[in-house]
């Protein structure tokens, strides 16, 4: 291994994206291990750079990890099945750019995974810089338990979540801060790189998953997982799929944007929230091509976009240690809450709710929408939310509620965006 320092070779558009664990240097190791979770694809990806780029500067072979075990509480047919749907796809994706890509599949709680013995054998470890639970505490885990330097990569915003400075809670303070920095942002595309690095051989790896053949179906039945749960067919996972529907949104819903985004009624809307999620679509391709689409409609989705979503991950960046606790909130949220503690309120059940058989009309069919689609409409989600702390006995259990509501049945449950949705 070359005595260098690889964070130090970065270009500044990916340098700016990296936060170390620790201090700590590369190692001895075999490889550069891309420990992918919520950034698949293999194009706009400022970790996989980061990787390449290392793995250059240290003359080591990368490989690109990804792992799915039934550790997560939210674990289900409908997560697994969308997930393994990206996995299909960047993994074509990313042999077309000659690197390899491993996948492992867990069925049994408590199986351990690769993970750790691959970052064993790793010199630098990279991976994504999601700040909803339970990644952070996650990756500060496997940074304590191996010798090789994890680096963090934000790849989820167009202007990187640690170059704010500080936390905001308010939209219009986000937005002053964050307008001056885009204009350039953009108007500039993602620099795509040349891989120029070795690749590691992962036909010694006993676990991968054979993607390209396996029945997804029987992949995630043999899973010890929530089966009721089940996928939703319109909406697939992946790269081609996200983009499919991105650009039939592109041409024919943003010029409207503005004017139907409101009207649950119509199909006003992107829907591109899973997919972002998972990072099946890059943020920066899309905030790109919406700006040179123009016009009210994009100023419009741009706002949501980059405003709206990214402030939720700066609220996450910051407080994510708080993010599923009432103490994030501001005070005056919180007064509000416990003067309004001695409420009457008829308390339903946890399942009452989850089934949709509250007695409300509205709220019942908003609630079979998101157990049938994965997804609700924004305003839709808003009216479906705020009736939770009249079922629930104190605000803690209303936040908690919601929490498992959505992150259990929607195709974009536990991105940072849903947790400022949701504390909203």
């Amino acid at each position: 291994m070359n005595d260098v320092t690889p964070l130090g070779s970065l270009p500044s558009h990916v340098a700016e994206r990296v936060r170390p664990v620790s201090e700590s240097a590369p190692v001895r190791g075999e490889l550069v291990l891309y420990w992918m979770h919520h950034a698949v694809r293999a194009h706009e990806n400022p970790a996989l750079d980061a990787a390449i780029l290392a793995a250059r500067a240290l003359d080591l072979p990368l490989l690109v990890y990804q792992g799915l075990g039934p550790g997560h509480r939210f674990d289900n047919d409908r997560h697994h099945t969308f997930i393994l749907e990206g996995a299909r796809d960047v993994r074509l994706e990313l042999a077309d750019r000659g690197i390899p890509h491993a996948f492992f599949l867990g069925s049994t709680p408590g199986e351990p995974t690769p993970l750790r013995s691959l970052a064993a054998r790793s010199a630098l470890v990279v991976t994504e810089d999601i700040p909803a639970p339970p990644f952070p505490r996650w990756i500060r885990a496997l940074d304590a338990d191996v010798a090789a330097p994890v680096w963090r990569v934000d790849t989820a915003c167009v202007v990187p979540m640690q170059s704010m400075g500080r936390s905001f809670d308010r939209a219009f303070a986000f937005r002053n801060a964050i307008t001056p920095i885009l204009e350039a942002r953009l108007g500039e595309s993602w620099p795509e790189l040349d891989v120029e690095a070795r690749a590691f051989d992962a036909s010694s790896l006993s676990f991968d998953l054979d993607l390209a053949s396996v029945d997804l179906g029987y992949a995630v039945a043999r899973c010890a997982i929530d089966h009721t749960v089940g996928p939703v067919a319109h909406t697939k996972g992946g790269s081609t799929e996200g983009y499919r529907r991105w650009e039939a949104f592109r041409e024919q819903g943003l010029r409207s944007y503005a004017a139907r985004r409101n009207d649950a009624a119509v199909d006003g809307v992107s829907r591109m929230s899973a997919y972002l999620h998972h990072g099946h679509v890059s943020p920066m391709r899309l905030a790109r091509e919406a700006r040179a689409v123009g016009g009210t409609g994009a100023e419009k989705f741009l706002d949501e976009l980059i405003v709206w979503r990214e402030l939720a991950h700066n609220l996450c960046f910051h407080r994510h240690d708080e993010i599923e606790s009432i103490a994030v909130l501001p005070r005056w949220a919180r007064d509000t809450l416990d003067e309004h503690m001695v409420d009457a309120r008829d308390v339903l059940s946890r399942e009452t709710l989850a089934r949709g058989r509250t007695g409300d009309r509205l709220w019942d069919l908003c609630q079979a929408s998101l157990l049938r689609h994965g997804e609700l409409h924004n305003n839709v989600r808003m009216t479906w939310g705020k009736a939770i702390p009249a079922w629930t006995r104190d605000p803690a259990a209303a936040l908690d509620t919601l929490i498992d509501l959505n992150h259990r049945y929607a195709l974009d449950g536990t991105d940072p965006n849903s947790y400022g949705g949701l504390l909203w």
